[in-house]
């Protein structure tokens, strides 16, 4: 089979390849008669893969090292060609999209070996680009909001269909707004429940934060404020993903005391200075998650700098999810309450430019796709 693989720094290098001397995309090779791996356990699968994606900073990521000429990528939308039981839920021809480990990655190939619990059947209505792009990014945001920040999730797609189906009709009736669509029938407002919960996201905009505001809005219910660096581009992109409100980061430093600490939560995907602020605005006994891969060790550094709060629940993760979270996930995806954005795709020959433009903070929305 073909696969791309990171070839390892040449022998004239000083240093070898690694987190902290990234390989460039030149490191990148299709190479040609690799053996066609094979499931050797129960519940894995032989997966033909159609589409893959490029995340901008995956090769500073320890895993990407783990050992020579590896095959790096983690999502994966594709067709199941082999089981390794016949017990499995899953069976030849089936149409599927998942993440594999991040410690096994091999998605950048003609086939990879996952198994039952990292993937899930495709929604008939997902595009194979959209497919890919959804698991790392949609996992991330679902991990961050409902398993380290401890936000409550509608018990139901359902309920989060409808939920979303009434925010974005509000939504399209605001006169800075998009036009979300709409019509029909829609439920009468819930009864008065407890004070809403608030929820801050910055890098709104980007891959995992569009996944943040939509599941924040939908599946929290919360009352969503859309940080990005530009209102006048995303701003009504924004609010017609179901974002109550959007606020450029210069403009989150002139709100009110009381609403600039107003936060239930806060999740970061931007880092840097921006990550180091939003202590600020994050009530007592609230939460401070970042999934911006280089803040790793933002609280120990953060304290260190005097700026961190014991009264604040603060924590990077690295996403794990799978089975059951990825298989509510697709459904939210294929009623059409989750969109999955195609920013551009590339054919898997042309992998050099495809990292090059993801890893130059391209403009517009949306995942770079790798297509076979």
């Amino acid at each position: 089979m073909q696969a791309i693989r990171l070839h390892p720094a040449p022998p004239t290098s000083p240093n070898p390849y690694s987190p902290t001397n990234p390989a460039p995309a030149t490191a990148l090779h299709i190479d040609a008669q690799i053996p066609i791996p094979k499931p050797s356990r129960p519940g894995e699968l032989l997966i033909r893969v159609h589409t893959t994606t490029i995340v901008r900073d995956m090769l500073t990521w320890p895993e990407t090292y783990r050992h020579d000429y590896a095959i790096p990528g983690n999502d994966l939308a594709g067709t199941v060609i082999e089981v390794f039981d016949s017990s499995s839920a899953f069976h030849p021809g089936d149409e599927v999209l998942g993440m594999t480990h991040a410690n096994r990655a091999a998605t950048w190939a003609e086939y990879t070996v996952a198994t039952a619990e990292e993937v899930t059947r495709k929604p008939a209505g997902l595009s194979w680009a959209a497919a890919a792009g959804l698991p790392l990014s949609a996992l991330t945001a679902y991990e961050a909001l409902f398993v380290h920040a401890g936000v409550v999730a509608r018990p139901s797609i359902a309920d989060a269909v409808r939920h979303a189906a009434r925010k974005k009709l509000r939504v399209s009736s605001h006169p800075r707004s998009a036009s979300c669509g709409g019509g029909g029938e829609l439920d009468a407002p819930p009864a008065p429940q407890a004070p809403q919960v608030r929820i801050l996201v910055t890098g709104a905009a980007g891959g995992v934060g569009i996944h943040l505001v939509q599941l924040a809005s939908a599946v929290a219910g919360a009352h969503v404020v859309a940080a990005t660096s530009s209102d006048a581009r995303n701003g009504e992109f924004l609010r017609g993903l179901g974002a109550d409100e959007t606020v450029e980061y210069a403009d989150l430093e002139t709100m009110t005391p009381q609403r600039q600490a107003g936060f239930d939560v806060v999740v970061d995907a931007v880092g840097g200075e921006v990550l180091a602020r939003c202590w600020g605005y994050v009530k007592d006994g609230g939460a401070l998650i970042s999934v911006d891969s280089s803040s790793f060790d933002f609280v120990e550094r953060h304290r260190e700098r005097g700026i961190g709060r014991e009264d604040v629940r603060a924590r990077f993760f690295v996403v794990a999810g799978g089975g059951e979270e990825l298989r509510w996930l697709a459904g939210l995806a294929g009623a059409g309450a989750l969109v999955s954005l195609v920013n551009r795709t590339f054919p898997f020959e042309r992998v050099r430019e495809a990292y090059e433009f993801a890893h130059g903070r391209y403009e517009g929305r949306g995942k770079v796709v790798l297509v076979r």
